[in-house]
């Protein structure tokens, strides 16, 4: 028993000194992330991007819009002083279309550049856009949707140092930062996520090295504990130690269980062994949506073409079931129209039509009208949520959150991302009822308890410098 105990000491200690540092770090970073959490940009400055679309006098030959050919979205948008077609085919990567010369391929970086500049003079920015290349791996579009097709980077000379990223298929601003989100960001979510870009633009071994590491923080934070309750004493002073061995031993034991539980549970964010991974067939957007040939949608352009009509500041697709139905952007904001142009607000029975013969809705009441968040579907510091929506509930349990305006399909949970929001993320996140998500209570709760966990690391580490020191000075005093 001795041996054994020998070595849970050892073994502790020694993994101590390389884990200690990463343990405590994501303790301090998630406490950073309490009040700075990724960059994202401005919703206010965003708005004043789209300008009103241009209308070509006559729309150009598309050849590369094949009429047999799939698609599951598109949209339409003023990119610099050329209206663009941006589609998505069922297979393949996203394409777009000029749509006065017909020719397909990238925006040009001057005419995305245009974007870029309305979104920084939204933001009190007066500098001009300097072009800084096409990425696909930047530290600050490594998550961002459509990054694998390229993001143009413009950087700004402004006090600030603005910089904003924009789409080189659409010419949308998809991600802006500058010099005080990146500095937080350096010091909040990447150490926290193990985000920097040379390792994160690799999942499978940014993956892995999650894994690894969080799983010897979980054999580290056990050994831990284990030693703590062998080592406590029944009545006062409850630890024989003293100093910081002693700030340790008494910190770990109050705080070491929730230690335990944020290090799992960020060890099952990775779905090791494929635990909470969705079926891909169960939420995939394209059972609620469906998809439409290059003819349906050039007939709709011809429409477009014919009518011109004017106001308009962005064009985008919600299909249902194969069914177009568009979503024409104002300024004063937007409506649904159908594939004839005529107005087509969205209603429950029109879903109920759509959604049941597919078995996308178990019965006529599993669908239901929310104006604010229900268990699944809240807004979170990095993810904003959209109300109101429509929740439908599939044959299989799967829930689908429909736009209560456009139909646009915002969010599809199976069961294992149910199972993950309650066993991994509600203990993680401790989000688990409204209430808590309150930014107030939330600090106010998460604040004591991770600086609770970051004593029982900060401490540990002193120790192993202490450790380390003596081991130093003993060999210093042997005789050569």
């Amino acid at each position: 028993m001795k041996v054994l105990r020998r070595a849970l000491y050892l073994t502790h200690r020694w993994l101590g000194l390389g884990m200690g540092l990463l343990m405590a770090g994501w303790c301090a970073s998630g406490i950073v992330m309490l009040w700075h959490t990724w960059p994202q940009p401005d919703d206010r400055a965003l708005a004043h991007v789209p300008a009103e679309i241009q209308w070509p006098a006559h729309l150009p030959n598309l050849r590369d819009l094949d009429r047999d050919k799939r698609f599951q979205a598109f949209q339409i948008s003023m990119v610099g002083q050329e209206p663009a077609l941006t589609l998505t085919p069922e297979n393949g990567p996203p394409f777009a279309l000029d749509l006065r010369t017909g020719l397909a391929g990238r925006i040009p970086p001057t005419d995305a550049a245009t974007s870029a500049l309305r979104y920084a003079r939204a933001t009190g920015t007066p500098d001009q856009p300097v072009f800084d290349g096409l990425t696909t791996d930047d530290q600050w579009v490594l998550d961002t949707h459509g990054r694998e097709n390229g993001f143009y980077r413009f950087l700004f000379p402004d006090i600030h140092h603005t910089q904003v990223y924009v789409s080189s298929l659409t010419g949308d601003v998809m991600q802006a930062t500058t010099r005080t989100t990146r500095v937080w960001a350096w010091v909040g979510a990447i150490p926290h996520w193990l985000y920097p870009a040379v390792l994160r633009k690799h999942p499978s071994l940014w993956q892995r090295v999650v894994i690894v590491l969080s799983g010897t923080g979980v054999f580290l934070t056990v050994t831990g504990l284990w030693i703590g309750v062998l080592r406590l004493r029944r009545r006062s002073p409850f630890t024989p130690y003293r100093g910081w061995h002693c700030v340790h031993h008494l910190s770990g034991t109050i705080f070491g269980l929730l230690a335990l539980l944020w290090v799992t549970t960020g060890l099952l964010s990775m779905s090791p062994g494929s635990l909470f991974h969705s079926k891909p067939d169960a939420v995939n957007p394209l059972r609620v949506t469906g998809t439409v040939t290059g003819a349906e949608i050039q007939a709709l352009l011809s429409r477009l073409d014919t009518t011109a009509p004017t106001g308009w500041t962005g064009v985008k697709s919600t299909f249902l079931d194969g069914h177009v139905f568009l979503q024409a952007q104002k300024k004063s904001g937007f409506q649904r129209l159908d594939e004839t142009l005529t107005p087509a607000p969205l209603t429950k029975g029109q879903l109920v039509q759509f959604l049941r013969p597919n078995g996308l809705l178990k019965t006529a009441e599993s669908l239901t009208f929310l104006t604010s968040a229900d268990a699944y579907y809240f807004s979170s510091p990095t993810h904003k949520r959209h109300f109101p929506v429509w929740r439908a509930q599939a044959a299989d349990g799967t829930l689908i959150y429909l736009d209560a305006q456009s139909g646009a399909v915002l969010a599809m949970l199976d069961q294992p991302a149910r199972q993950s929001r309650w066993l991994v993320y509600g203990f993680h996140d401790l989000d688990f009822w409204p209430w808590l998500r309150d930014a107030p209570t939330h600090w106010g709760i998460a604040l004591p308890l991770l600086t609770g966990v970051l004593c029982v690391f900060l401490s540990g580490i002193i120790i192993g410098i202490q450790r380390l020191r003596l081991i130093r000075l003993s060999r210093m005093k042997r005789p050569g």
